[in-house]
């Protein structure tokens, strides 16, 4: 069953957190997170223990994401690129030195972010690189994951604010400026399974008839 990001809130509420069998698995463009349990998810609802400034670490002050095309050259893009990777890598190394259960959420996702912006710089080395086209792919695949972060329970109203009105922003600025499609843009979602395990009853070996 899929269920779109926000809605799952909602569902939780009628699932029975203590009913086993539930599995949660969430789609965020290219990152895809499996085998997460009721108890995670509730964990991530009410994770008191989430970093508010990760959002505008990872987005907000990250130009790089939705500021217009101001490079003339290739090689200019590539620094912002550079650092935003070396945030998510110190970023991922600090959340995995903890065993809380949100963070196997939140690492995997933030490793989609230095993936995409290592697929870029590796792009825009290449000779006669297209920057446009280049920096278009990167915010399309970063896109999900951000849009994640941005409608994290968590977050600061300010800053929940601020991040939707420059994703607002950006997705205009990939349509006029880097060659985007509106359907390219995926929306991160929850696909929710279940699978009701066997009684014992059932997977005891039945008796031979004598």
């Amino acid at each position: 069953m899929k269920i779109a990001l926000n809605e799952i809130w909602n569902f939780l509420k009628m699932v029975n957190s203590k009913e086993e069998g539930w599995s949660y698995s969430l789609c965020a463009g290219k990152v895809k997170i499996d085998s997460i349990t009721t108890e995670t998810m509730l964990a991530l609802k009410d994770d008191d223990s989430y970093d508010t400034e990760l959002l505008p670490s990872l987005f907000t002050f990250r130009e790089i994401l939705w500021q217009p095309d101001v490079f003339t050259e290739a090689s200019m893009s590539v620094p912002s690129l550079r650092i935003l990777k070396a945030f998510c890598d110190e970023a991922c190394t600090e959340l995995e030195q903890n065993d809380r259960a949100s963070n196997q959420i939140y690492i995997p996702l933030i490793k989609g972010i230095g993936a995409c912006s290592a697929k870029a710089m590796k792009a825009l080395e290449k000779e006669k690189a297209d920057v446009k086209k280049i920096l278009g792919d990167f915010r399309t695949c970063a896109f999900p994951v951000i849009k994640f972060f941005i409608y994290h329970p968590k977050n600061r109203q300010d800053y929940y604010q601020d991040a939707l009105n420059r994703l607002n922003y950006a997705v205009k600025i990939m349509l006029t400026q880097f060659y985007g499609r509106y359907t390219e843009l995926k929306d991160p979602y929850w696909k929710v399974s279940f699978s009701k395990s066997k009684t014992k009853k059932d997977t005891e070996p039945k008796e031979k008839e004598q």
